[in-house]
C-alpha cells in the first residue's frame, strides 16, 4: 500500500513540476511582443498589447492580457517594427482594456473543458455599416499581404494552392458522410464554464446610408453557469444569460431620438434534449428601466397623419411627437429565434405623455428592421380631459346649448375614448424606420358634425344614432344635412 501511495505521490509531484516548468517556459515567450507578432502575422491590422500577466502560484491556469488595440494596418506593422520602437496607436478601431482568462488544467486531464473565466473588460469599437451590407471591420480580418517586410508566405501561389487542396480533400471527405445538423451529442467532452462575457463595453454602430447611429454604453454581457454534456442533456443542458446596456439611437442630426435602459436575464436550454439539436427558441425576461425615453417614433408620425379629422374637431395629439420618458421600470417576456423578437405578454409603458401598450404576438426582426406590432396609445389623462373638453365646447356651440354634448360626443367618438382618456389602437408593420400604419378605430363622424366634412359618413352611418340625441337634428340642419 505504501508503495502505491508513494507512486501516486511521486506522479502528482512530477505532474506539478511539469506544469510549473511549462508555465515558466510559457512566461518566457508569451509576451506582449510575441502576441503582437502573432496577431499581425494572422490578420491585416496594426496591433498593440501593453502587458501579459501569468500568475504562477495563485492561479496556475490564469492569463491576463492588458491594453489590446487594433488599428488599420500601416508600414509599422508591415515591417514588424519592435514594440519598443513604435509610437502609440492614436486612433484604434478596437480597444480592450483587459482580457482575463482562467482555465482548469485538471478538467482538461479529465476530458472536461472547464473554463472558469473568460471576460473582456471595457471593449471599445466603432462599426460603420455600409449600404452594400459590408462594414469597416472586414478589411482588418483578412490575411496581410506583407509580414516582417516580406510578402506573406501564406499568400504565395503555392500556399494558396495547398490550402485549396486541403479544403477540397476535407469537403470530399465530408461528402462521404451523410449530411446532418450539428448536435450536442457530437461534442467529445463535457463543457463547464463559470463566466464568459463582456464588462462595461462601449460600441458605436453607424449606418452609412441613413446617418443613424446606435450607441451601446455600459454593455455587460454574461454567459454564466454553462453546463453542457451531450451524453446527458437531461441534467447538463443549461446556460445563464445576462445582458444589460444603455442603448441610444441618434438621427442624422446626431440628436438622441431614443434611449432604452435594458436589463435582460434568461436561463437558456441551448439544446433539445432528445435530438441534441440546437434549440431554435430562447425566452428572456426583460426589464426596461425608468429614464428610458422615446422621441420621434415613426409610427406616431404616421398616426398623426391619419388623424387630421380629430385635430379639426379639437382633439390635440401633439404630445405623440414629443419626448416621452418612462416613469417606472417595466418587465416583460420575449422570445428570440433566428433574429426575430416576439412579445410573449402585453406590457404597458407609462410615460408622462401617454401609456403605450404592446399586444402579445407582436414581433420585430432585428436583422432587417421588419416588424408587425399591434399597439395602443392611451393618452395622458390631463391632456385627454383638456382635448375632450374642447370637443364638447364645439358641440355645445354647434347645438347652441341644446342637449347633452357629452352624450353626443360619446355616440360619435366613443371608440376612441376609454374612461376619460383618448385611446388609439393601431397596427404598424413593414420597415420600422418607414412603417405602414393602420388604425384600429373608425374616426370622422364627430368632425363631420362640427366642421362640415365627410357628409356622406354622417348620412350613412351616424344619422340614426343622432336622432335620439337632443339638439343633434338642429345641428345637422345647420350644416346642411
Amino acid at each position: 500500500m505504501k508503495k502505491i501511495i508513494y507512486a501516486v505521490g511521486g506522479l502528482l509531484g512530477l505532474l506539478i513540476v511539469v506544469l510549473v516548468l511549462a508555465l515558466v517556459f510559457a512566461g518566457s515567450f508569451l509576451t506582449n511582443e510575441f502576441l503582437v507578432k502573432q496577431i499581425e502575422s494572422a490578420i491585416s491590422v496594426r496591433a498593440n498589447v501593453d502587458k501579459v500577466n501569468i500568475n504562477l502560484f495563485s492561479a496556475l491556469s490564469s492569463i491576463e492580457v492588458e491594453g489590446i488595440q487594433l488599428a488599420y494596418r500601416d508600414e509599422v506593422a508591415n515591417k514588424g517594427t519592435p514594440l519598443s520602437e513604435r509610437k502609440s496607436i492614436s486612433s484604434p478601431v478596437l480597444s480592450i482594456k483587459k482580457a482575463d482568462i482562467k482555465l482548469s488544467l485538471l478538467g482538461i486531464l479529465l476530458k472536461k473543458f472547464e473554463l472558469k473565466k473568460l471576460v473582456i473588460v471595457e471593449p471599445k469599437v466603432s462599426i460603420i455599416m455600409f449600404e452594400n451590407g459590408s462594414n469597416n471591420l472586414q478589411p482588418l480580418f483578412k490575411a496581410p499581404a506583407i509580414v516582417n517586410g516580406e510578402p506573406n508566405p501564406a499568400l504565395t501561389p503555392e500556399a494558396i494552392a495547398e490550402r485549396k487542396r486541403e479544403e477540397a480533400e476535407a469537403k470530399a471527405e465530408a461528402d462521404k458522410e451523410p449530411s446532418k445538423p450539428f448536435s450536442a451529442k457530437d461534442i467529445p467532452v463535457a463543457i463547464k464554464m463559470g463566466l464568459v462575457g463582456v464588462q462595461n463595453g462601449d460600441i458605436q454602430i453607424t449606418m452609412k446610408k441613413t446617418g443613424q447611429v446606435i450607441l451601446l454604453k455600459a454593455l455587460d454581457f454574461e454567459l454564466k453557469n454553462i453546463d453542457i454534456d451531450g451524453s446527458d442533456l437531461k441534467d447538463h443542458n443549461h446556460v445563464g444569460v445576462n445582458f444589460d446596456t444603455e442603448a441610444s439611437i441618434l438621427g442624422r442630426t446626431k440628436k438622441e431620438a431614443a434611449k432604452f435602459i435594458l436589463e435582460t436575464e434568461g436561463d437558456v436550454t441551448p439544446f433539445i434534449e432528445k435530438s441534441g439539436l440546437v434549440n431554435p427558441k430562447v425566452d428572456y425576461e426583460v426589464t426596461m428601466e425608468s429614464g428610458s425615453f422615446l422621441s420621434g417614433f415613426a409610427a406616431f408620425d404616421a398616426i398623426s397623419g391619419n388623424l387630421p379629422l380629430l385635430s379639426q374637431a379639437g382633439l390635440k395629439l401633439d404630445k405623440l411627437t414629443e419626448k416621452a420618458e418612462l416613469k417606472k421600470d417595466v418587465s416583460f417576456k420575449v422570445s428570440y429565434s433566428n433574429g426575430k423578437v416576439t412579445f410573449l405578454d402585453e406590457p404597458t409603458f407609462p410615460t408622462k405623455n401617454y401609456d403605450l401598450q404592446i399586444n402579445k404576438g407582436s414581433y420585430l426582426v432585428i436583422t432587417n428592421n421588419t416588424h408587425e406590432m399591434k399597439m395602443g396609445v392611451l393618452y395622458d389623462e390631463d391632456e385627454s380631459k383638456k382635448s375632450i373638453a374642447g370637443v364638447d365646447e364645439k358641440i355645445a356651440a354647434a347645438t347652441k346649448g341644446q342637449g347633452n354634448p357629452k352624450e353626443l360626443r360619446n355616440k360619435l367618438l366613443g371608440n376612441v375614448i376609454k374612461g376619460d382618456r383618448i385611446n388609439i389602437p393601431f397596427k404598424t408593420y413593414g420597415d420600422i424606420r418607414n412603417p405602414n400604419v393602420s388604425l384600429g378605430v373608425e374616426i370622422g363622424s364627430l368632425t363631420s358634425l362640427v366642421g362640415g366634412a365627410v357628409k356622406d359618413l354622417i348620412k350613412g352611418k351616424a344619422s340614426d344614432a343622432l336622432k335620439s340625441v337632443p339638439g343633434a337634428g338642429d345641428a345637422l340642419k345647420k350644416f346642411g344635412f
